[in-house]
């Protein structure tokens, strides 16, 4: 099954929240920041990464940040500010970039995941699905949209 294969599979799963319309809505948002695609999904692997050393073994947990990141847009509960700094300085954009697309990247996460993180951020916690091909795919997909 291909990248976006996974994603959908994830998001059709009957215990959470997306829906086509809802996800087409988000990766608009999404692709809308004033930042390069590439530099998207620069953040999102980023993320990835920190995602992953803290969700081990506890989907859950993370899941309940990542609601507050995606409802609040307070990037701090998930990302400390010098996690902000290294991730803005590899990538090569502004620290208020990270902060802007950081949330997006929860509500995507958040939709397409149950309450127990299972689905989406499962994926992601596991390396199946990769956050930065994901963004990468998102920009590629909306020039036809």
């Amino acid at each position: 099954m291909d990248l976006m294969g996974m994603v959908n599979q994830a998001i059709a799963s009957t215990d959470t929240e997306a829906s086509g319309s809802l996800m087409g809505s988000l990766l608009g948002s999404l692709n809308n920041a004033p930042v390069e695609n590439n530099q998207i999904g620069a953040i999102a692997s980023n993320l990835q990464n920190v995602l992953q050393a803290k969700g081990q073994g506890n989907a859950g947990a993370l899941m309940g940040v990542l609601q507050s990141v995606a409802a609040t847009g307070a990037v701090e509960q998930l990302l400390a500010s010098e996690q902000v700094s290294a991730i803005a300085q590899r990538v090569g954009v502004d620290p208020a970039m990270v902060k802007s697309v950081t949330p997006l990247i929860a509500q995507f996460l958040v939709k397409g995941s149950n309450s127990q993180g299972g689905g989406l951020l499962q994926k992601v916690l596991s390396g199946e699905v990769d956050l930065g091909q994901m963004a990468g795919l998102i920009g590629m997909a909306s020039k036809f949209l």
